[in-house]
Protein backbone atom coordinates (compact mmCIF):
# COMPACT_ATOMS: atom_id res chain seq x y z
CA UNK A 1 0.00 0.00 0.00
CA UNK A 2 0.79 3.44 -0.59
CA UNK A 3 0.14 6.17 1.30
CA UNK A 4 1.28 10.10 1.10
CA UNK A 5 3.38 11.42 4.44
CA UNK A 6 2.14 14.87 4.82
CA UNK A 7 4.46 17.94 7.55
CA UNK A 8 1.94 20.02 9.10
CA UNK A 9 2.64 22.92 6.40
CA UNK A 10 2.42 20.58 3.53
CA UNK A 11 -1.18 19.66 5.44
CA UNK A 12 -2.65 23.24 5.98
CA UNK A 13 -1.97 24.07 2.11
CA UNK A 14 -3.59 21.36 0.55
CA UNK A 15 -6.51 21.49 3.37
CA UNK A 16 -6.68 25.47 1.80
CA UNK A 17 -5.68 23.99 -1.94
CA UNK A 18 -9.17 22.06 -0.81
CA UNK A 19 -11.46 24.41 0.24
CA UNK A 20 -10.56 27.50 -2.00
CA UNK A 21 -8.99 26.24 -4.82
CA UNK A 22 -10.46 27.69 -8.40
CA UNK A 23 -11.01 24.00 -10.42
CA UNK A 24 -12.88 21.49 -8.96
CA UNK A 25 -9.96 19.02 -10.23
CA UNK A 26 -7.50 20.68 -7.98
CA UNK A 27 -9.75 20.51 -5.02
CA UNK A 28 -9.92 16.60 -5.70
CA UNK A 29 -6.15 16.84 -6.09
CA UNK A 30 -5.83 18.11 -2.42
CA UNK A 31 -8.58 15.92 -1.04
CA UNK A 32 -7.25 12.63 -1.83
CA UNK A 33 -3.62 13.56 -0.84
CA UNK A 34 -5.20 14.92 2.53
CA UNK A 35 -7.30 11.61 2.69
CA UNK A 36 -4.21 9.31 1.40
CA UNK A 37 -2.27 11.38 4.50
CA UNK A 38 -5.24 10.07 7.36
CA UNK A 39 -4.65 6.44 6.41
CA UNK A 40 -7.31 6.07 3.45
CA UNK A 41 -6.30 3.41 0.95
CA UNK A 42 -6.10 3.45 -3.13
CA UNK A 43 -9.15 1.37 -3.11
CA UNK A 44 -11.05 3.74 -1.23
CA UNK A 45 -10.13 6.72 -2.87
CA UNK A 46 -10.68 5.04 -6.30
CA UNK A 47 -14.44 4.74 -4.51
CA UNK A 48 -14.89 7.65 -3.37
CA UNK A 49 -13.29 9.90 -6.19
CA UNK A 50 -14.97 7.43 -8.93
CA UNK A 51 -11.37 7.11 -11.13
CA UNK A 52 -9.11 4.86 -11.96
CA UNK A 53 -6.34 3.63 -9.49
CA UNK A 54 -3.57 5.27 -11.75
CA UNK A 55 -4.95 8.38 -11.43
CA UNK A 56 -4.60 8.29 -7.66
CA UNK A 57 -0.96 7.26 -8.63
CA UNK A 58 -0.82 10.12 -10.87
CA UNK A 59 -1.67 12.30 -8.29
CA UNK A 60 0.97 10.84 -5.44
CA UNK A 61 3.51 11.42 -8.22
CA UNK A 62 2.60 14.89 -9.35
CA UNK A 63 2.45 15.97 -5.32
CA UNK A 64 6.23 14.38 -4.90
CA UNK A 65 7.66 16.00 -8.00
CA UNK A 66 6.27 19.34 -7.70
CA UNK A 67 4.94 19.84 -4.70
CA UNK A 68 1.18 21.79 -5.00
CA UNK A 69 1.48 23.41 -8.06
CA UNK A 70 2.09 20.54 -9.96
CA UNK A 71 -1.49 19.46 -8.96
CA UNK A 72 -2.96 22.79 -10.69
CA UNK A 73 -4.21 21.51 -14.20
CA UNK A 74 -1.97 23.02 -17.17
CA UNK A 75 -2.92 25.71 -19.43
CA UNK A 76 -3.61 23.80 -22.94
CA UNK A 77 -5.41 20.45 -21.13
CA UNK A 78 -8.67 19.43 -21.75
CA UNK A 79 -11.11 19.51 -24.60
CA UNK A 80 -10.80 22.29 -27.40
CA UNK A 81 -13.32 24.49 -28.10
CA UNK A 82 -15.67 23.80 -31.02
CA UNK A 83 -15.89 27.73 -31.71
CA UNK A 84 -13.18 29.83 -30.44
CA UNK A 85 -13.51 33.85 -29.75
CA UNK A 86 -9.71 34.32 -31.51
CA UNK A 87 -10.92 32.38 -35.00
CA UNK A 88 -11.95 35.43 -37.13
CA UNK A 89 -13.80 33.32 -39.32
CA UNK A 90 -16.06 31.55 -36.27
CA UNK A 91 -16.93 35.10 -34.99
CA UNK A 92 -17.73 36.64 -38.54
CA UNK A 93 -19.71 33.61 -39.52
CA UNK A 94 -21.81 33.16 -36.39
CA UNK A 95 -22.26 36.79 -36.35
CA UNK A 96 -23.27 36.96 -39.73
CA UNK A 97 -26.09 33.92 -39.79
CA UNK A 98 -27.12 35.29 -36.33
CA UNK A 99 -28.23 38.53 -37.61
CA UNK A 100 -30.54 36.81 -40.47
CA UNK A 101 -31.50 34.05 -38.27
CA UNK A 102 -32.26 35.53 -34.51
CA UNK A 103 -35.59 33.80 -33.00
CA UNK A 104 -34.29 30.29 -34.87
CA UNK A 105 -30.61 29.40 -33.31
CA UNK A 106 -31.28 25.96 -34.28
CA UNK A 107 -31.36 26.81 -38.35
CA UNK A 108 -28.09 28.87 -37.38
CA UNK A 109 -26.18 26.03 -35.81
CA UNK A 110 -27.29 23.96 -38.68
CA UNK A 111 -25.79 26.12 -41.56
CA UNK A 112 -22.76 27.03 -39.27
CA UNK A 113 -22.10 23.04 -38.73
CA UNK A 114 -22.34 22.57 -42.58
CA UNK A 115 -20.08 25.74 -43.48
CA UNK A 116 -17.30 25.17 -41.04
CA UNK A 117 -18.16 20.94 -40.73
CA UNK A 118 -17.91 21.18 -37.28
CA UNK A 119 -21.08 18.85 -35.52
CA UNK A 120 -22.30 21.40 -32.59
CA UNK A 121 -25.61 21.54 -30.21
CA UNK A 122 -27.37 24.47 -29.70
CA UNK A 123 -26.08 25.28 -26.77
CA UNK A 124 -22.60 25.11 -27.98
CA UNK A 125 -23.64 28.16 -30.32
CA UNK A 126 -24.92 30.17 -27.08
CA UNK A 127 -22.42 29.66 -24.91
CA UNK A 128 -20.24 30.63 -27.77
CA UNK A 129 -22.31 34.34 -28.67
CA UNK A 130 -22.70 34.94 -24.62
CA UNK A 131 -18.51 34.49 -24.46
CA UNK A 132 -18.99 37.26 -27.75
CA UNK A 133 -20.92 39.34 -25.59
CA UNK A 134 -18.62 39.19 -22.49
CA UNK A 135 -15.20 39.71 -24.51
CA UNK A 136 -16.73 42.90 -26.22
CA UNK A 137 -18.07 43.89 -23.36
CA UNK A 138 -15.12 44.10 -21.66
CA UNK A 139 -12.84 45.64 -24.90
CA UNK A 140 -15.46 48.11 -24.16
CA UNK A 141 -15.07 48.76 -20.61
CA UNK A 142 -11.27 48.73 -21.30
CA UNK A 143 -11.52 51.19 -24.31
CA UNK A 144 -14.27 53.25 -21.81
CA UNK A 145 -11.01 53.42 -19.04
CA UNK A 146 -8.65 54.43 -21.65
CA UNK A 147 -10.71 57.33 -22.94
CA UNK A 148 -11.15 58.75 -19.35
CA UNK A 149 -8.04 58.36 -18.84
CA UNK A 150 -6.59 60.20 -21.78
CA UNK A 151 -9.25 62.90 -21.08
CA UNK A 152 -8.08 63.29 -17.72
CA UNK A 153 -4.61 63.79 -18.69
CA UNK A 154 -5.64 66.42 -21.22
CA UNK A 155 -7.30 68.45 -19.07
CA UNK A 156 -4.61 68.59 -16.87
Amino acid sequence: MRFIKLSESELKSLQQGQRYGKHFLFRDRCQCLILSHQGQTIPQLTELFKVHRVTIYEWFNLWESGGIEALHKKPGQGRRPKLSPANPQHVERARALVENERQNLKAVVAKLSAELDIEMHPDTLKRFLKNLATLSADSANASRKVRTQISTMKAK
